[in-house]
């Protein structure tokens, strides 16, 4: 309200006559020139994407391949599962054992497991 009372409702930026006539003229002339660059051809998009299909699938060939090599082979895989076997029945046991020992039936036993 204070700016009203001294100043007014009158607009006090002026434009000068004649300015946005070369306007347009006058910003070209001091834009400085770009070299001209070549479009990239639409009709190159499919070999770029050609390109990066063929490079995904030797990536994952490539992951398969290694993860192939990495893989127990089968005479492993069969000691593997005779350990295991030892292993469990080993478990299996000691669990006996342990049972034995707290003498624990298995009434008790369920009764404890539903507790928790």
């Amino acid at each position: 309200m204070y700016i009203q009372e001294k100043v007014g409702k009158r607009n006090p930026f002026r434009v000068p006559e004649g300015y946005f006539d070369n306007l347009t003229a006058q910003v070209l002339q001091n834009l400085p020139e770009q070299p001209k660059r070549r479009a990239k051809s639409v009709f190159m998009r499919p070999v770029f994407y050609a390109a990066a299909s063929v490079c995904a699938l030797l990536v994952a060939g490539a992951a398969w391949m290694w993860q192939s090599k990495t893989e127990v082979s089968p005479a492993t895989s069969v000691q593997a599962k005779v350990e295991n076997h030892v292993q469990q029945s080993d478990n299996e046991e000691y669990m006996d054992e342990a049972v034995d020992y707290m003498m624990l039936d298995n009434h008790e036993i369920y009764a404890y497991l539903a507790e928790n």
